[in-house]
């Protein structure tokens, strides 16, 4: 019995289990960005990554510094080979706004322990190499090449166990509630089947060529590439069969897919003026690429409770949700810069760099959503004793395509001072500040239609059909500004015997405002009812509905440390090793070595 009232609560709401589709929000909310697209490629080394990537031009790395002026290849003599191999930093995170079910508990929130969600992540590069040689060190002094190659690689589920919580409910003052704080911290059976696999690479390639114009002059040019490829698959199917009682069968199946690429190419040149120890440098460049992002969806399900055969219980009901969903992102960024090094007294070093990027990019998709459903349900009604036999579908379609743009401006600037301490060892102080602001234009052209039919009469369902059409504009303005400062500490110690500690600090503060409004155009939004009594129609006239999002305004600060340590045997060789405030998690760790060949 409680399997046929099941049924019939579908059946009363043949929409219930409508797949979601982005009724009052935009499709281009779903695009799954990387953060490096259209953003300049810098490979950083070991001992300027492990305290902060905004010391890039402040803290002494020849290495770091020929990502963003190719000029300073020049002043690197030798051939040097350089390679990094990065620690792990796959470890998935929780969505910082959820989409989860709040549940009230004793004054408390809590959410389940585990909730299947794609995994978010921030992947570091597994391999960084840098190769620097002369072309002819002979005949041609200054002139010099160098390529460097990344590797992003990451094979794992399409949906990730997230845990967040972990069954920790919490009260208004952050107390964790009673009830939560019994629950056993043991990892969960995870009971699943079917294909569930996502695989992510992307190869950054840069090529460099500089020439010593002068003694004092030098220029260089940079040419990048970046080529990203992601493809996830996901299936499950769910087959019972119950022979035994009223014949039971039900069927489920669950397949997605998605699909990313990036192609992306980089042209960026500088000029290097060195005078007496003091240096001063332009750089400029421009990245031109696209970002595409395709997804699919099949839903079906198909449930049977006794057979039709049978005179006074029979259920059967159908479902089949597919949709298919895709974006494109195209655009250019241009960026220009400068940054010096300037003597001071008593040898300290005052450095700089200061950087302006502007980004505009073109946003198109599309989408198509298709939901049906059928429900056949059969059952006697025993205060009256009368056999009622009820049928209805229901579909639903979706279709839209959209367009806009996106406009980002950053501004970036490092100043420091770098203070000698004794041989070989020094002291980098350093101020890093960071602003970027994002103003989003879309619209989406959408049309959708509903319809249901009740094809047999019943006590609570007359014969009759429900038709509802919308045809509207979506628009979503969105701004949005990050602002971020960072001070940092580094110092190198040199120990003896080819051995140098590295230590720093560094206090980060972040700032995120944002601020979205969408509106929706009715042109069409009407409802028709045929009934055998006639048909009633609901035509209301054009409309604009506006929907102003509560703005999100969050700020972080941290202080985190760092310690690192360089082993050079001989000239020839040596070794870094960076690692982070917690040294027993070997995961973070990062090992490069430098060979002059």
């Amino acid at each position: 019995m409680k399997r046929l009232v099941f049924l019939i609560v579908f059946a009363l709401c043949p929409l219930a289990l409508q797949a979601q589709y982005w009724s009052d929000y935009l499709l281009e909310n779903g695009f799954d960005s990387r953060d490096y697209f259209l953003r300049p490629h810098r490979i950083v080394s070991v001992n300027l990554k492990n305290i902060d990537e905004g010391l890039l031009g402040i803290l002494p790395d020849p290495l770091s510094e020929l990502s963003f002026q190719p000029a300073s290849l020049s002043s690197i003599s030798g051939t040097r080979l350089y390679i990094d191999l990065k620690g792990s930093a796959e470890n998935p995170k929780a969505f910082k706004q959820r989409l989860y079910p709040i549940y009230l508990y004793d004054n408390a929130l809590f959410a389940p322990p585990y909730w299947g969600q794609p995994a978010e992540r921030k992947l570091e590069p597994l391999i960084s190499a840098i190769y620097l040689g002369d072309i002819a060190a002979k005949y041609l002094p200054g002139f010099k090449y160098a390529v460097s190659y990344e590797l992003i690689h990451h094979q794992g589920t399409f949906y990730e166990y997230v845990p967040f919580w972990y069954y920790g409910g919490y009260d208004a003052f952050g107390t964790r509630a009673e009830a939560s704080q019994n629950f056993p911290e043991l990892e969960p059976n995870i009971k699943q089947d079917g294909l569930d696999e996502k695989t992510e690479t992307a190869h950054l390639l840069d090529a460099y060529l500089s020439l010593k114009l002068a003694k004092f002059l030098s220029a260089g040019a940079k040419f990048g590439r970046v080529q990203t490829d992601v493809s996830g698959d996901y299936v499950r199917l769910n087959n019972y069969n119950d022979q035994y009682n009223n014949s039971y069968r039900s069927s489920y199946l669950n397949a997605k897919s998605t699909g990313a690429s990036i192609r992306q190419n980089e042209f960026s040149g500088g000029v290097l003026l060195s005078l007496a120890n003091r240096e001063i440098g332009v750089f400029a460049g421009r990245l031109e690429g696209d970002h595409k992002q395709s997804a699919s969806d099949q839903d079906s399900s198909f449930y049977q409770y006794g057979e039709i055969t049978q005179t006074d219980y029979f259920g059967l009901w159908r479902y089949s949700h597919a949709s298919q969903s895709h974006w494109r992102h195209d655009g250019a960024t241009e960026y220009a810069g400068v940054h010096g090094n300037l003597p001071m007294k008593n040898d300290i070093a005052f450095r700089f760099r200061f950087e302006y990027q502007k980004s505009t990019v073109d946003l198109a998709n599309g989408d198509a959503v298709v939901d049906t459903s059928y429900n056949h349900y059969r059952f006697r009604n025993y205060p009256d004793n009368v056999l009622y036999n009820s049928i209805s579908s229901s579909r639903f379609t979706d279709g839209r395509i959209g367009d806009g743009d996106e406009n980002i401006t950053r501004r970036s600037g490092a100043i420091g001072l770098v203070v000698p301490m004794y041989k070989n060892s020094e002291c980098t102080i350093g101020v890093f500040a960071e602003s970027e602001e994002s103003k989003t234009l879309m619209y989406e052209d959408a049309q959708v239609r509903r319809a249901s039919h009740q094809h047999t009469e019943t006590p609570w369902s007359p014969i009759g059909s429900q038709i509802g059409i919308e045809d509207k504009t979506l628009r979503l303005d969105k701004r949005s500004t990050t602002q971020r400062l960072a001070l940092p500490i580094a110092m190198s110690f040199y120990l003896g015997r080819g051995f140098t500690a590295h230590v720093g600090a560094i206090k980060k503060y972040v700032k995120v405002e944002s601020d979205e409004v969408i509106d929706i155009w009715y042109r069409t939004d009407s409802t028709v009812v045929i009934q055998p009594g006639g048909i009633t129609a609901k035509n209301p006239p054009q409309r604009i509905d506006r929907y102003i999002a509560v703005p999100a305004r969050r700020s972080e600060s941290a202080t985190n440390f760092r310690a690192g340590l360089t082993f050079q045997p001989v000239w020839r060789v040596r070794v870094d090793v960076g690692m982070g405030a917690t040294p027993t998690e070997l995961d973070t760790w990062q090992f490069a070595v430098l060979l002059s060949l």
